[in-house]
């Protein structure tokens, strides 16, 4: 197989665009930036200048370029299913940040696109490879707390209009909180416990009306806060927490399991150090790491993770077919609190080969 590095190109040069550009320099052995588009062409310009490669002044233009190999979706929620198929349609391996799209359909569509055409459809969140969660994930496969029974875990997000320059698009039909910030969580407990069968969920729009840091008004359109039941087909039960209300909770961001002989908690989904504990015996202590865990979080891993697999034929572990599922389960949770039912899921998946053994 061939050992160059995977060759890609940008869509979206928003804010995240910056953080997965200067990961992606950082192995130059595994990645080389071709260029980049983005529907503001100043953008673009601005983002090649500093991570490389060249501006294309169409999306088209993008796609047709041949030396690109592989796409990383960084656009906004609703334009991922859009600009994801299109990719595929050209031809392009593809990575996607989350969610993988905002309906269900759209989702399926997209897997179905890219498995059709024999193409890679790598997404985000990525962040159950971290060292911490791998850590987690490790401690929970060799049985040091017994069978796992029941998981608490938390994506307690805050009003992000206080911080983010156009927070109105979070708060659409088709995104809030589970599907922003709730996937980190479930897919790191996917990759743990699963598939989960059934949902039922309670919450709601808890704060209508939000103000931008530029002073301009929204209304938001989806539940701001959901409290999802999630019964996995392995017998674990669990509960999960989205909220774009809650800031600076003790809860924060983490997750708790508890088995037969003892618990695990992880304080973050989302962060690669953060700690990680066990308790056996009624006393919690510091578990440590199987890898030297990197700070916050390696944005590129995921497209490392790509380039390796298909120049080595290793697993590929962050897939479309996962996210297809945690957005079956977010979009089931806001349907279980609109009709006030237990919602079943439709999709399934193969969990993701551990990245460190």
């Amino acid at each position: 197989m061939s050992s160059s590095p995977l060759k890609v190109a940008i869509v979206g040069c928003g804010g995240i665009s910056g953080p997965y550009g200067a990961s992606l320099n950082t192995k130059p052995d595994k990645i080389e930036i071709i260029g980049a588009y983005d529907v503001d062409a100043e953008r673009a310009k601005n983002w090649t200048t500093q991570h490389g490669g060249k501006p294309y002044a169409t999306l088209d233009a993008l796609l047709a370029e041949d030396a690109i190999e592989a796409v990383v979706n960084l656009t906004i929620h609703h334009a991922h299913a859009e600009v994801s198929q299109a990719a595929l349609n050209a031809g392009k391996h593809v990575h996607v940040e989350k969610p993988l799209a905002t309906t269900l359909q759209d989702g399926i569509e997209t897997v179905r696109l890219a498995e059709a055409k024999g193409l890679r459809l790598s997404a985000s969140p990525f962040t159950f490879l971290g060292e911490a969660q791998q850590t987690w994930l490790k401690a929970l496969r060799d049985g040091r707390i017994g069978k796992p029974q029941v998981v608490y875990s938390a994506m307690n997000w805050g009003r992000i209009e206080y911080w983010h320059p156009n927070a109105a698009p979070f708060f659409s039909t088709g995104v809030g909180p589970m599907l922003d910030v709730g996937v980190y969580a479930l897919t790191l407990l996917t990759t743990a416990f699963g598939a989960v069968k059934r949902v039922t969920a309670f919450g709601g729009i808890q704060q209508p009306k939000r103000v931008q840091r530029d002073g301009r008004v929204f209304y938001v359109e989806t539940p701001d806060l959901v409290v999802s039941g999630l019964e996995f087909e392995s017998g674990v039960y669990g509960r999960l927490t989205a909220s774009f209300l809650v800031g600076g909770s003790k809860e924060a961001s983490g997750s708790e399991v508890h088995g037969e002989t003892g618990a695990l908690f992880i304080g973050s989904n989302h962060d690669f150090n953060c700690g990680v504990e066990i308790q056996q015996g009624g006393k919690w202590e510091p578990l440590p790491y199987i890898h030297e865990p990197f700070r916050g979080v390696e944005w590129g891993r995921a497209m490392f993770d790509l380039s390796d697999s298909l120049r080595t034929g290793s697993p590929q572990r962050a897939t479309g077919r996962q996210a297809l599922h945690v957005l079956d389960i977010c979009l089931a949770s806001v349907e279980s609190i609109r009709t006030g039912a237990a919602i079943h899921t439709t999709t399934r998946f193969e969990p993701p080969e551990p990245y460190y053994n």
